[in-house]
């Protein structure tokens, strides 16, 4: 995409399989593409006055635990959301509703040995601050701060997504030796009107205190999204710069962070940066996100110094995790021919000229 328009597409195979074809428009489960709208809410509240980004946790989460680094006032919701606040997910980064997210505040969750680590847990604490300073659901502040005014049909478990295109969405499959199975958003799922959310069998939504459980609506993942939404979502970090800026780069020494073999080397507000000259674009800086669940391989990207956006995803992998490309850590034997398409059709775009 260039200036909001599409200069470039391609799709194949099924979003049902045998029911109907993935196009760049089906809504899917964004993974962790979906961090880039909580990032996006989250500085939309800061540059509002709401909330500020800089002040630690504790502030809208007294109950936090004093441990680490960070002091008495735990980690500000930059550091939560930058990946270098002291966290490291526990076996599940979820709480059920009607539970509260207190109950996952545990010892296991604190970490001292590294300046950045990958973390979901962090976005569902930053998502029930977000709740609590604005007394408002963290799914209605996503879509009426960031989805919304950018003219989009997406929404955090579905919630606010039109019936139409929810209807319209895909199951994510992964393949077995015999066939495939549905991993997520089931075709009964696509076809229920009610947000898809982890809820005790005889609870109800209509119960639910915003700042109670901000992992409800999947603030790390659980974005449903088309190519072409995500595409949109990646175009907006030009404006975005106090997301943009690395807050931790990779030292010399590969001693300051939990880089996974490189594949993190820089990271900002919500944003993965890949620097120009380690890129999944070669010599060109990228902003955004990859995502990695149920089966899903994909990435949204804004290249700054071209001015192009692009989006790609592919579903129904094996169980057994595709290998690391060549080329760059963070792409595998699927994405890297995605990304080796992005790069043809640019070449050949009228974004290109």
């Amino acid at each position: 995409m260039k200036d909001n328009l599409v200069v470039a597409q391609a799709a194949v195979g099924d979003a049902i399989i045998g029911e109907r074809p993935f196009t760049t428009r089906t809504p899917f489960r964004a993974a962790s593409i979906s961090k880039l709208a909580t990032a996006l809410t989250a500085e939309k509240l800061h540059n509002d006055g709401v909330i500020d980004l800089h002040h630690g946790i504790r502030e809208w989460l007294p109950s936090f635990p004093i441990t680490g680094p960070a002091g008495d006032s735990g980690p500000s919701l930059r550091a939560l959301l930058s990946h270098t606040g002291g966290l490291s997910d526990p076996a599940e980064y979820w709480v059920t509703h009607p539970d509260a997210i207190e109950d996952i505040f545990t010892q296991s969750i604190f970490r001292a040995d590294t300046d950045f680590e990958y973390c979901n847990l962090g976005y569902g604490i930053v998502a029930t601050a977000l709740e609590v300073a604005t007394k408002r659901r963290f799914d209605r502040l996503a879509a009426d701060y960031v989805l919304k005014p950018m003219g989009l049909d997406s929404g955090f478990n579905w919630a606010g997504v039109s019936a139409e295109k929810r209807r319209s969405g895909a199951s994510l499959y992964r393949e077995n030796e015999r066939d495939w199975q549905v991993q997520v958003d089931g075709p009964s799922t696509l076809r229920d009107p009610d947000p898809a959310i982890l809820m005790d069998f005889d609870a109800d939504l209509s119960t639910y205190r915003p700042g109670q459980n901000g992992t409800l609506f999947s603030p790390q993942g659980g974005l449903r999204a088309s190519l072409t939404d995500l595409a949109t979502l990646a175009a907006r970090l030009k404006y975005s710069p106090g997301m943009t800026n690395p807050v931790w780069s990779l030292n010399e020494s590969e001693s300051n962070g939990a880089h996974d073999e490189r594949y993190y080397t820089q990271f900002g507000t919500g944003v993965h940066v890949h620097p120009a000259h380690e890129s999944l674009w070669p010599g060109q800086v990228l902003w955004g996100h990859h995502g990695e669940a149920y089966g899903l391989y994909a990435g949204a990207w804004y290249a700054p110094d071209l001015d192009v956006s692009f989006a790609y995803a592919v579903t129904g992998t094996p169980q057994m995790a595709p290998a690391r490309s060549d080329r760059h850590p963070a792409l595998n034997t699927f994405t890297e021919v995605l990304m080796d398409a992005v790069l043809a059709a640019y070449a050949t775009s009228p974004a290109n000229t």
